[in-house]
This record gives C-alpha cells, sequence and structure tokens, in this order.
C-alpha cells in the first residue's frame, strides 16, 4: 500500500522516465537518419583527415541518446506504480523498430534504385524488433503488459445485514461473571401441634412415674420438648 507521497513520486517518475526514453529514441532516429543520408559513416575530430565529417551536433546526439535512453528506462522501470502497464518489454522492440525504419527509408531514398546494404539492416533490425512483439499474441502477455497485473484482493470484514446472524469465534468475549446465590440456612423445624405436645408429656410423665426416667433425665426432655425440639 502507496502512501500519497510515495504515489505521487511514482507518477512524477513514470511520466519522466517515459517522457525521457521517447525523446531519445526520436533524438536517435533523427541522427541514425541523417548519418545515413551521408553515406552511413562519419567522422569528427582526431589526427587523421576525415573523410565525411559528420554534421553539427552529431557527435554528442549518438551517445547521449543512448545513454540517456538507458537512464530513462531505469526511472521508469523503478517508478512503476503497482497497478497499470508494464511497457519496459516495448522498448526493446521500440529501439531497433525505429532503426530498422530508418534504414529502411536510406535503403529505398537512392538515386540509383536500392541500397542493399541498408535494406539488409533493414531487414535485420525490424526482424530483431518485430520478433519479440508475437508474444504479444498470447492473451495472458498483452493484458499483463499493456493492462497490468492485477490487484491482489484487500480483505474485508463482512457489514451485518439485518435479520442474518454472524458466528462470533469463542473467546472473542470473556464470559458473563454469575453472582453467586446466598447460602440458604435451614429453616429451624416446626414446633409439634399441641395434640402431639400433650401426648409426648403424658408419655414423658408416665416413663418417671415407672422409673425409666430420674429426675434430671425428665426435667432435660421435659424442657426440650417445650422449646419446640424433640429428644
Amino acid at each position: 500500500m502507496l502512501t500519497p507521497l510515495q504515489l505521487l513520486r511514482r507518477s512524477i517518475g513514470t511520466l519522466a522516465g517515459l517522457g525521457a526514453l521517447a525523446c531519445c529514441l526520436t533524438l536517435l532516429y533523427l541522427a541514425s537518419h541523417v548519418v545515413m543520408g551521408i553515406g552511413g559513416s562519419c567522422g569528427s575530430g582526431g589526427p587523421y583527415e576525415i573523410v565525411t565529417p559528420c554534421p553539427d551536433g552529431i557527435g554528442w546526439i549518438v551517445p547521449v541518446s543512448i545513454f540517456g535512453g538507458i537512464a530513462g528506462l531505469g526511472v521508469y522501470a523503478w517508478s512503476t506504480l503497482p497497478v497499470g502497464p508494464r511497457l519496459t518489454f516495448l522498448a526493446w522492440p521500440a529501439l531497433f523498430l525505429s532503426l530498422g525504419y530508418a534504414f529502411l527509408d536510406s535503403a529505398l531514398n537512392v538515386a540509383d534504385g536500392v541500397d542493399w546494404g541498408f535494406m539488409v539492416c533493414a531487414v535485420l533490425f525490424i526482424l530483431m524488433g518485430g520478433v519479440p512483439l508475437l508474444f504479444l499474441a498470447n492473451r495472458d502477455a498483452f493484458l499483463r503488459v499493456f493492462w497490468g497485473p492485477e490487484p491482489s484482493p484487500v480483505p474485508s470484514r463482512p457489514s451485518p445485514i439485518p435479520g442474518r446472524a454472524f458466528p462470533i469465534p469463542r473467546g472473542t468475549f470473556p464470559a458473563p461473571v454469575r453472582p453467586s446465590a446466598p447460602a440458604r440456612t435451614p429453616a429451624p423445624p416446626p414446633p409439634p401441634a399441641a395434640n402431639d405436645l400433650v401426648g409426648e408429656l403424658e408419655r414423658l410423665a408416665a416413663l418417671h412415674q415407672a422409673g425409666r426416667l430420674d429426675d434430671a433425665e425428665y426435667a432435660q426432655a421435659k424442657k426440650h420438648l417445650l422449646n419446640g425440639t424433640t429428644s
């Protein structure tokens, strides 16, 4: 993902690189056409006598156009955006087809017929520039050069739709803490009914009279019974 500043820099680099490459190819074609118009060779400077001197500017236009085109192609390749055409492949065909056309034009524009030396060079250069273009017959290769690679999909989160439930993975939210129920104290047993109380008192009195309970035991059992507990 590019920041806005990176996008601006790469856009400027793409335009500058393509512009420099186009200008250098044009200068090289024009310089080559001029040299071919005077016989195909020329010279300038040096201690030897020059048969055909080069026109003004040819001595520096040719090397500047060559190295400037390489530099422009490098700037374009470095500034390529993540999406969009990939035109670096077309630099080779553009160079050799333009020079091949210059040879062809010079071979046909002679006073005494066809210059076959220039014609052979024209055929060779046109083949060197045209054969790589046959790869563009493949649909995938054509789209990759002129359309660019497909952008990688960006994962998106599903938006909530009314009436549709989306599962939530476990562990996303902590489990709710439920308050513990207070401890229940056992209720005291209900006191015996009045009839049962009278019967129990009579039973205790009978046991005491029969001697099975002494005075202390009889008093304690009677106290428990009257307080609502069982003996």
